[in-house]
């Protein structure tokens, strides 16, 4: 689950988890969970191939496909889960001009890996929305695929298409005034490739005449009648087929930031794909044990100006992370982004690789990460579900800290994007290693440690002129008239922005004299370990972003007293912006600032 815990909900896990294996292939990457049984040297002669949907779906799915694989694992069955060509951290293809193939080639690509490595003779295709009609059309022209779990199929190309142009407008509705809306999917800057969207609008699974698989799962979306329809011509089709309904699908899919994984989806998924390995031979005897860990060692991935490699740092290899360097000689500092949110590291709209490999352009090597019990890296023990705001992020960082000093990538400078910059920003306060620090939209640079990060969450405010702004959109009162605002909330936090304001005239006392306020006393302390550890702090915010209300709160109008005793941080605005950044000029404003800051320290070869 992503949020949604009390803070005070400690995992139950009594061993560190390790990372699963990041492998390398045809210009993309993934990740491979052996059998827990291959350490004994035993296991079935089926893998099981994870096929994804597309943007903010492949979000929430990330870390549905982490569970779903230590399931399969403890049942005997390895897996492999993957990326697309130009999508999360694969290398955009050259060509995109094949339409539908370039992703079916991919799927084959991994199902080959994944043979390579874990010998298995059959596999299992699961695929969720988009990914579950690829996973179809891939099986049409694949051997040896024994089975196929549909969850939540996307049906038809057409459909799926114009559904996820207005799903994203629900996910996202605030980028909307900042951008005109592409004309096919769009997530942030990714674009849904147009040749690949051409080809797609031509596929129909309802047309299918026989399946390419013996068995099928369906998992149907609850009150959804053409998902009825479609589990009734697969009746007629001669599949041995289980069809339900997936449960919990709406909590699972409506945002990335409250997506709840489906506990009960892994549990039929997993089970489902054990009987049909269990009909298929139980026992693989072909498992190689010699040179099966040169096999699980990535290989670089190199693209335009730059290099990859995927990465597993921390305690018992417990993080996830993508190492990106320039193609020659390095300069200045080393950046570590910061998760955001639960939001997977390649970022929403894929736009932390993106500015990572800008950097890598420009000479300048970084690390991109998940963190624990986000995406692909496992709960951290002893930390709580949920992590969002607790210290237990700060540890990530360290670890990744630690990582990139025995690599020899030191300095280093952190950047993240609203609760990522809440991370960078308290790390480089605890790290002296930290030279650098670009909090972006960063809601508060004080949180107190006993907030109650669900309603925090739920809560945070605009500042003034972001109101202003909201109330002069024809965006947000047709979303009031669908009852989309919670208005007696949106009032609430209205009516404490004035209040925020009204007061401000104490600001200037507060901060001469901190000694009096919980809030000011923690800002001093921090902004004088920053100013002793001489660590160049720039922060970034979205014209009329809720944070850019608080700094100004904090020490008044666009944060003048922060100037002088402190140092001198610099205040930087992105004008036409919104929270996530999701237009590139604003992307290649925030690559500009962490440039500048990281080019003014010399990296320790």
């Amino acid at each position: 689950m992503n949020v949604g815990f009390s803070s005070g909900n400690m995992s139950l896990s009594m061993q560190q988890t390790s990372v699963d294996y990041p492998v390398t292939f045809a210009n993309t990457v993934g990740l491979f969970k052996p059998a827990d049984v291959v350490l004994r040297g035993e296991g079935t002669d089926s893998a099981v191939l994870f096929v994804s949907s597309w943007g903010f779906e492949e979000l929430c799915a990330r870390k549905f496909w982490r569970l779903l694989a230590c399931d399969l694992a403890a049942r005997g069955l390895p897996s492999m889960r993957f990326d697309y060509p130009g999508t999360g951290d694969a290398i955009d293809p050259v060509d995109d001009g094949n339409g539908l193939d370039l992703w079916l080639d991919s799927i084959r690509a991994a199902a080959s890996k994944l043979r390579e490595l874990s010998q298995a003779r059959h596999l299992i295709l699961i695929g969720h929305g988009l990914g579950a009609l690829l996973a179809w059309k891939a099986a049409e022209t694949m051997e040896n695929v024994v089975g196929l779990a549909l969850a939540a199929p996307a049906l038809s190309g057409r459909h799926w298409l114009r559904e996820f142009v207005a799903l994203s407008r629900v996910a996202n509705p605030d980028a909307l005034q900042h951008r005109t809306p592409a004309s096919g999917p769009a997530m942030g800057e990714q674009i849904f490739p147009a040749a690949l969207a051409a080809s797609l609008r031509t596929v129909t699974l309802s047309a299918s005449t026989h399946a390419p698989v013996p068995s099928i799962l369906l998992l149907k979306q609850e009150n959804r009648p053409a998902d009825e329809q479609f589990a009734n011509h697969l009746a007629a089709l001669d599949v041995e087929l289980r069809a339900q309904v997936f449960p919990d699908y709406n909590k699972f899919v409506r945002d990335v930031l409250f997506s709840v994984p489906s506990l009960r989806a892994i549990e039929t998924l997993a089970g489902w794909a054990a009987d049909v390995a269990a009909k298929h031979g139980d026992r693989n005897n072909r498992l190689r044990q010699d040179g099966f860990s040169e096999l699980l060692i990535p290989q670089r991935l190199k693209g335009s100006g730059f290099q990859e490699r995927p990465v597993r740092f921390g305690n018992h290899q417990r993080l996830y992370g993508i190492m990106c360097e320039p193609l020659g000689q390095r300069q200045g500092a080393t950046v570590i982004v910061a998760p955001t949110g639960y939001e997977r590291m390649s970022g929403w709209g894929r736009i932390s690789a993106q500015m990572c490999r800008e950097l890598a352009r420009q000479g300048i090597a970084s690390l991109r990460f998940d963190g624990a019990n986000v995406a692909d890296s496992p709960p951290a023990e002893g930390a709580p579900d949920q992590i969002l705001y607790h210290a237990s992020q700060l540890a990530d960082v360290r670890a990744a800290v630690d990582f990139l000093e025995a690599e020899n990538h030191l300095p280093v400078v952190v950047t993240g994007r609203c609760s990522g910059a809440w991370v960078a920003f308290k790390s480089a306060i605890k790290d002296p290693r930290i030279k650098g620090c670009v909090p972006v939209n960063i809601y508060d640079l004080y949180i107190p440690d006993d907030v109650d990060v669900n309603r925090f969450l739920r809560s945070t405010r605009q500042s003034l002129s972001g109101y202003g702004t909201k109330f002069m959109s024809g965006a947000l009162w047709k979303r009031v008239m669908r009852g989309d605002v919670r208005v007696v909330s949106a009032l609430c936090n209205l009516s404490k922005a004035f209040l925020g304001k009204a007061f401000s005239f104490l600001t200037p006392l507060s901060v001469k004299y901190p000694y009096f306020s919980d809030r000011a006393r923690s800002l001093s302390s921090d902004f004088g370990k920053l100013a002793a550890n001489d660590t160049k702090v720039t922060l970034i915010y979205s014209e009329g972003d809720a944070g850019f209300g608080m700094l100004e709160r904090n020490f008044c109008g666009r944060g003048r007293l922060l100037r002088g005793p402190y140092g001198n941080p610099k205040i930087v605005t992105i004008p036409r912006a919104d929270h996530n950044l999701t237009t590139a000029e604003a992307r290649e404003a925030w690559t500009q600032e962490v440039r500048t800051v990281a080019l003014q320290l010399q990296p320790k070869h």
